[in-house]
């Protein structure tokens, strides 16, 4: 859920300054407070939406509310910032080796 995990990559590596100033910003609860609050407005997370499906027809006021509705849920805000900025777990290139089984990749 976050970059951290390609930092390798070089269209990451030089951004890696602005991703860790972005944990330092998170880490601060006022910050991220205000950080979260606008990225659960119906309006934010609709373009946000927009912006990751292939299929724009399929953003709709259900699916926003799908997602938007656990951001009201006691300690969102903390599982937000948590993924964010927390580790990013095994980078699934580095995985693929250990793989021993036909994958389908969609």
């Amino acid at each position: 859920m976050n970059n951290k995990a390609i930092v390798d990559d070089w269209r990451i590596k030089p951004r890696l300054p602005l991703l860790w100033f972005i944990d330092f910003l998170l880490k601060q609860r006022p910050i991220a407070d205000a950080i979260f609050e606008d990225v659960k407005r119906r309006e934010t997370l609709r373009n946000i939406l927009l912006s990751i499906y292939a299929n724009k027809k399929s953003v709709d006021e259900t699916l926003v509310e799908i997602i938007r509705e656990p951001a009201n849920d006691e300690g969102a805000l903390d599982a937000f910032v948590s993924i964010v900025t927390g580790p990013p777990g095994p980078n699934p290139v580095q995985l693929m080796p250990s793989i021993s089984i036909p994958v389908l990749v969609l």
